[in-house]
């Protein structure tokens, strides 16, 4: 559940009950169990049912019968590995010891193998390898990097099957290695790395987005005399800044608008699942650099100086008051005027205040002190 949250980009307190206090809150879920899920002070609870909730409102969950069909098949299969394997191994087992040490001779020679081999058949015949049901994200995958996770991080259950995965599976343990990369930022295993100039530009807006959402990650600033000789490296996509890199797991991302939705989009400050406000999200990022663009293309052009200047006339007299004329518009319709769209945080802020940023910079030898706006220190 922690994993399809995450990957939705949805914001979610992840509340974590020690096993001594499980007494004083027991009574307030239904069923007296854990998982439990609160949305607007409805509770939901049983995994399989709060799996195809989410599944099923953020697209997680197939439309055909078929694939549904192998979705729960894989949930099923892992759940049953996990239960067998709980009553074998785990501490908390109501089992004695001899019926321990059967089950655990039971779990290694039998159904783990059968089990196991079932979800490798899943994936094998799968039209693509990268995940257990179809070509994208469903809640099987979800269920199985719970399972994995498990796996990871309890020693009795690594014991028992990393290996056997590894050596007779290897494109199930593909398969479970790759995507739990998908994950590294969630497991904090990720060292993210920022390259821009040592400049505000469309590098700012990432570094206001990173420091609201309290990401560590390193501001690599390079000079502009050194840029000829950085692009050639290799490291950087398009040889263009900015660059966001993941480390260890290699993974690049370029273009301003790309990061700025990737990044948005995984920890909830891009509204993917709901059209109308993800369309004016896109529309204020769009006309801030309309506004930009339009500037940058007379100010740095090699036109005359008489050409610029009827440019400059034209931009200052047409373009900018329609354009402000229109942004106005849309805060005024907006029910929270803290924000450009909603009532916190989205793209279309740091898009706005980075940007807004960079021109008070380019246009002032001595910028005002940002400290008291509304922008996270990127310093």
């Amino acid at each position: 559940i922690r994993l399809l949250l995450f990957h939705a980009g949805l914001k979610f307190e992840d509340v974590r009950i020690k096993r001594e206090d499980w007494p004083k809150y027991k009574d307030k879920f239904e069923l007296k169990q854990v998982p439990a899920l609160e949305i607007d002070g409805k509770i939901l609870t049983q995994s399989y049912a709060i799996l195809e909730y989410l599944g099923s409102k953020y697209g997680y969950l197939p439309k055909t019968y078929d694939k549904l069909y192998k979705v729960i098949f894989v949930m099923n299969t892992a759940e049953d590995i996990y239960r067998k394997a709980y009553m074998a191994l785990m501490p908390s087992s109501p089992l004695d010891a001899k019926a321990k040490d059967e089950a655990k001779k039971n779990i290694l020679e039998v159904d783990g193998p059968l089990h196991l081999g079932a979800l490798f058949k899943k994936l094998s015949e799968n039209e693509s390898q990268k995940f257990i049901v179809g070509h994208k994200y469903t809640i099987a995958d979800f269920y199985l990097l719970g399972f994995w996770a498990t796996v990871l991080q309890n020693p009795d259950f690594n014991a028992t099957f990393y290996e056997v995965i590894k050596t007779k599976m290897p494109g199930l343990f593909t398969y479970l290695d790759e995507r739990m990369k998908d994950f590294n930022p969630y497991y904090k295993k990720c060292a993210t790395k920022l390259y821009y100039f040592d400049a505000a530009g469309h590098g700012e807006m990432i570094r206001l987005m990173l420091k609201a959402m309290k990401f560590p990650f390193e501001d690599i600033r390079i000079k502009i005399e050194d840029w000829p000789k950085e692009k050639e490296t290799g490291k950087f996509i398009l040889k263009e800044l900015p660059v966001v890199a993941c480390e260890p797991c290699g993974v690049k991302f370029a273009q301003t608008d790309a990061i700025m939705h990737r990044i948005g989009g995984r920890y909830g400050y891009l509204p993917i699942n709901k059209p109308e406000k993800l369309y004016k999200v896109v529309w204020w990022c769009n006309t801030w650099k309309d506004l930009i663009v339009n500037y940058m293309g007379f100010a740095h052009s090699s036109y005359s100086e008489e050409k610029k200047k009827e440019f400059r006339i034209y931009y200052f007299t047409k373009i900018v008051p329609s354009l402000f004329e229109a942004m106005e518009s849309k805060i005024m319709m907006n029910k929270c005027s803290d924000y450009l769209v909603g009532k916190s945080y989205t793209v279309a802020d740091f898009y706005f205040l980075g940007l807004y940023k960079a021109c008070l910079l380019y246009t002032s030898p001595s910028p005002r002190d940002l400290s008291t706006s509304r922008m996270p220190s990127s310093a």
